[in-house]
C-alpha cells in the first residue's frame, strides 16, 4: 500500500514538475560544465525507500544510479558522457546532473525519472533542453589602404564561435553604412561545426574616419567590438598645421604682453624705491645735525662752568 501511495505521490508531484520544466531552458559553453536543475518536492520522504533514479537524453539512459534509504548503492554513467550526480540527491531532493566538456553534439532535450524498485513504471519528474553555444574570438579589423575620400575596404574576422553570430558595422561610432555595402562569408572551421565569420566593407570615406565591426552572439548575450580609428588625411594633417600656427601666434602675443606689463610694473616699483631712499637719507642727515649741536652746548656750557 505504501509503494503505491508513493507511485501516486510521484505521478502527481512529476505531472507538476514537467509542466514546470518545459520553462528549463539551458545554455552551455563548448568546452565548459552545465548543470541540468531537477529538484524533488514531493511530500514522500526519499530516505526511507529503496528508487532508482535516471537520466535519459532523448531516449537513450545516461545516467542511473540505485539509492537504499538515502545511500547511493550503485551508480553506472556512460562512458561517452561527462556526468555526476550528488550521492546525497535523496537527502537534498536536488537530482541535478552536471554535464562536463560540453560539446556540440550534446544538445539535446534530457528527462529525469524515479522509479520506485520492483516496480516497472517510472515517474517524469523533470525536463530539461539543453542549447549549445560557443565563444567567438575576438574580431580582427584590417584597413586598406585607400585614396582618401576614395573606396576604402574594410576586412572583419572572427571565428570559433557557434551560432552563427550576426554582424554589423559603425562608422564614427553611430552611422551605419547601407547594407550594399557589407558583404559577409561564413564558413565552418575544419573537422567542426563552429563558425569562422569573415565581413568586407567597401565604403567611401576620409583616411581619419573611425570604423568600427561589431559581432553579436545573442545566445551567450555576448558584444565583441574591433574598432579602426584611421590616420590622418594630408588635408587634415594641412588644418592641423594651420590651427596650430594660429596658437602659436597668439600664445607669443600673450607671452609678449605679460613681459611688457611686468617691465612696466618692475620700472613703476623701482621709481618708487628710489624717492623712499631718498627721503628717508635727508631726515637721517637731520638727525646727524641735531645730535652734534647739542653736543656743542653742552660742551660749551659744561666749560664755562670749569671756569
Amino acid at each position: 500500500m505504501k509503494d503505491t501511495c508513493f507511485v501516486v505521490l510521484l505521478l502527481r508531484v512529476s505531472s507538476v514538475v514537467s509542466v514546470q520544466a518545459d520553462d528549463k531552458h539551458i545554455v552551455g559553453v563548448i568546452g565548459e560544465h552545465a548543470i541540468l536543475p531537477c529538484v524533488y518536492n514531493g511530500l514522500e520522504n526519499l530516505t526511507s525507500l529503496h528508487i532508482s533514479s535516471e537520466w535519459r537524453r532523448g531516449m537513450e539512459i545516461i545516467h542511473t544510479a540505485v539509492w537504499m534509504e538515502g545511500q547511493v548503492e550503485m551508480q553506472n554513467v556512460s562512458q561517452s558522457i561527462r556526468t555526476t550526480v550528488s550521492s546525497f540527491a535523496p537527502n537534498t531532493g536536488d537530482f541535478s546532473m552536471e554535464l562536463h566538456d560540453i560539446h556540440l553534439s550534446d544538445a539535446f532535450n534530457y528527462s529525469f525519472n524515479l522509479k520506485l524498485l520492483g516496480h516497472n513504471r517510472s515517474s517524469l519528474v523533470s525536463t530539461v533542453c539543453l542549447t549549445i553555444a560557443g565563444h567567438f574570438s575576438h574580431p580582427t579589423l584590417l584597413r586598406a589602404n585607400g585614396v582618401d575620400g576614395k573606396e576604402t575596404r574594410l576586412f572583419c574576422n572572427s571565428l570559433g564561435g557557434f551560432p552563427a553570430p550576426s554582424i554589423y558595422w559603425l562608422v564614427n561610432h553611430t552611422q551605419r553604412p547601407p547594407k550594399t555595402s557589407v558583404t559577409t562569408y561564413m564558413n565552418t572551421l575544419p573537422q567542426s561545426e563552429l563558425f569562422n565569420i569573415t565581413s568586407v566593407l567597401s565604403i567611401n570615406i576620409s583616411a581619419d574616419t573611425t570604423v568600427s565591426c561589431v559581432i553579436e552572439n545573442k545566445l551567450l548575450n555576448e558584444t565583441l567590438t574591433a574598432t579602426n580609428f584611421g590616420v590622418l588625411s594630408s588635408t587634415s594633417k594641412r588644418r592641423l598645421s594651420e590651427y596650430m600656427w594660429v596658437f602659436s601666434a597668439a600664445l607669443c602675443v600673450v607671452v609678449f604682453l605679460l613681459v611688457a606689463t611686468s617691465l612696466r610694473f618692475q620700472k613703476k616699483w623701482d621709481r618708487d624705491q628710489k624717492r623712499k631712499r631718498h627721503r628717508c637719507g635727508d631726515d637721517s642727515c637731520c638727525e646727524d645735525t641735531d645730535m652734534i649741536v647739542f653736543d656743542l652746548e653742552k660742551w660749551a656750557s659744561l666749560s664755562e662752568t670749569d671756569v
